[in-house]
């Protein structure tokens, strides 16, 4: 199969990209940011006109139809058989547009192992940091920099991530593109009914939607509810939606600063609910630490536009790729990391004047219309793939 795949009598290419491969070891039903990221451009490009060929791990529960002008390669999940029959397939391919490698390791590793050409490796942020481990910083290090310098592009998903891209891989051809949101799904709505929903109706409502971990910040959002008055935490309501390891030293925290009246946890939200949990929210909250010791950052903050898409305002620190997703002046406020005096001062304002907030939201939305949709990031990234050379089809 394998040989009769290779010798095809393939016609001279056009100048224009008429199709393209998304290898990813991440990629839907799987949640999570790179997960979606790579899943809207194969969508993208589809709908862009573009034959997308994607080789990505079977789940273990089963996957949905892919959509029209996407076919899917789904290879084992269990490691190193995912590995292996992801560069066979990548040998075999037809497809003879760019590999798009939604990680340097291990898809663009692989994808440089099997010759794919042009090679492109989307970069997003903490695997891109040095590690406290000498092995992870010697030859980690010395394979990341090989990678992305070999590969014909590196897109990063911020200016943040552009630069540790360039410090990480001198020589990189490389270029970002902020990430982008589906603006019809994430959408203005019914915030009163959304907050019925979550039973939250009458409240001031914050929300983070993240991981549980230390470095996300989910205690300087206590730390300023328990700074705020006693009349303002009485209408406050904190709403964490997600998973993880630091979840028990939250609890902890919001026992011991008071504010179990104050503080939600809703675990896991699916994808389908977030839409709602946004219009529920008076004001959106991620105020993430970047701790390169621990390659732990926020390369971009998707959710700062999802939340924005639905018309609601957001606050985030001024780390890591946070300031392309939040805009001052635009829907959004930035404060300096563990910040917890000016994120209260922020809360005591949307307590008192909400309605400026409802504003902010609107422009929060107008600037995703403007900037921020995956039509534009489809447009901006086929455009750069476009410039790259593409290799010749064999003639009949």
């Amino acid at each position: 199969m394998e040989n009769k795949l290779e010798n095809e009598l393939l016609v001279c290419r056009s100048a224009a990209m008429t199709d393209l491969l998304l290898l990813s070891s991440d990629y839907p039903p799987n949640d999570g940011g790179i997960a979606r990221l790579c899943s809207e451009i194969a969508a993208g490009g589809a709908r862009a006109g573009l034959e997308v060929q994607v080789i990505a791990p079977t789940p273990r529960n089963g996957i949905a139809q892919p959509p029209a002008r996407t076919r899917e390669v789904r290879v084992r999940h269990a490691r190193p058989w995912r590995e292996w029959d992801s560069y066979r397939a990548l040998r075999s391919r037809i497809c003879r547009g760019p590999v798009i490698c939604g990680l340097w390791y291990p898809d663009g590793l692989l994808a440089q192992a099997a010759g794919a050409r042009p090679r492109v490796i989307l970069a997003h942020g903490s695997e891109l940091m040095p590690s406290r481990s000498r092995w992870r910083r010697d030859i980690w290090g010395q394979a990341l920099r090989s990678v992305c310098e070999a590969a014909d592009l590196v897109v990063a998903n911020s200016e943040y991530t552009l630069k540790l891209v360039l410090e990480r891989a001198p020589g990189a051809n490389a270029l970002a593109i902020p990430l982008a949101v589906d603006d019809e799904r994430f959408s203005p709505g019914d915030g009163e009914a959304a907050k019925r929903r979550f039973g939250v109706s009458s409240k001031v409502v914050l929300s983070t939607v993240s991981r549980l971990r230390a470095y996300k910040g989910h205690d300087v959002v206590l730390r300023a509810i328990a700074g705020s008055s006693a009349d303002h935490r009485r209408k406050l309501v904190y709403l964490i939606a997600g998973k993880g390891p630091h979840r028990g030293e939250l609890e902890r925290q919001v026992a011991e600063l008071g504010l179990s009246e104050q503080v939600r946890f809703l675990g896991f939200v699916p994808e389908d609910d977030l839409p709602d949990l946004y219009r529920a929210s008076n004001l959106f909250l991620l105020c993430t630490r970047e701790a390169t010791e621990r390659q732990e950052v926020e390369g971009f903050g998707l959710v700062f536009l999802e939340a924005q898409a639905c018309g609601t305002p957001v606050v985030g620190t001024r780390t890591g790729g946070i300031p392309d997703a939040v805009k001052e002046g635009e829907g959004g406020w930035l404060i300096e990391q563990d910040d917890a005096a000016a994120l209260s001062g922020l809360l005591s304002q949307l307590v008192d004047d909400p309605a400026a907030f409802l504003v902010a939201g609107r422009r929060a939305r107008e600037r995703v219309e403007r900037q921020c949709t995956w039509e534009q990031y489809v447009r901006r990234l086929i455009g750069a793939l476009e410039s790259l050379e593409m290799p010749q089809r064999r003639a009949g």
